[in-house]
């Protein structure tokens, strides 16, 4: 297992390579020790996946304080277009999205801070995608920004939505709770 940074200060790709044999293959996602020794968070609240057809834009989604929470998403089925957005003013990335591509055979996952929001667009026929978070999930806290306001060029024009993510307030009209702390940016 090994982490590379991406252009969002905290967020990092999680490369966790699946041993492969005649049986199919086997991988490690999350190892605390290793994770610690890289100063990810390891306080895992909850966890959960979501299966979506092709053409299906989730997001982007995040927690309000006091509910905010850091991410860790792996594609297990399938492919996504994965999309971070850096919500915490003052961060040398904010207002800028960045995109992985993920999927079940790469092993690659991110590692997503807390003051990020996350979405992704699955291109593949099915997707299954699994996600570890640091805090339990609040109905109140929970919110998005409209996935085609945050300047991203999403590869399909007319995606399968929620109700919810179609009401998300555009970017422009977003006022950020998050503040950037050069001194943790993996929090």
């Amino acid at each position: 297992m090994r982490f590379e940074p991406t252009a969002v200060p905290g967020c990092v790709i999680v490369h966790a390579p699946p041993a492969r044999d005649e049986r199919g293959g086997f991988a490690k996602t999350f190892h605390a020790t290793t994770f610690e020794a890289a100063g990810l968070r390891t306080d895992w609240r909850e966890e959960f996946y979501s299966f979506s057809r092709r053409n299906v834009v989730r997001g982007v989604h995040f927690q309000r304080p006091p509910a905010d929470h850091a991410k860790l998403v792996f594609c297990l089925e399938g492919e996504v277009l994965d999309v971070v957005l850096d919500l915490r003013v003052g961060s040398p990335a904010y207002g800028r999205p960045i995109s992985e591509r993920l999927t079940a055979d790469d092993g690659r996952g991110l590692y997503i801070p807390s003051g990020c929001a996350h979405g992704f667009l699955s291109t593949s026929e099915q997707s299954l995608m699994l996600y570890k978070v640091t805090s339990v999930y609040s109905p109140e806290c929970d919110t998005g920004v409209l996935w085609d306001s945050i300047g991203f060029d999403w590869p399909v024009r007319e995606p399968l939505l929620s109700d919810r993510d179609r009401l998300h307030p555009a970017l422009v009209d977003f006022e950020s709770p998050f503040r950037f702390d050069e001194t943790a940016p993996f929090r």
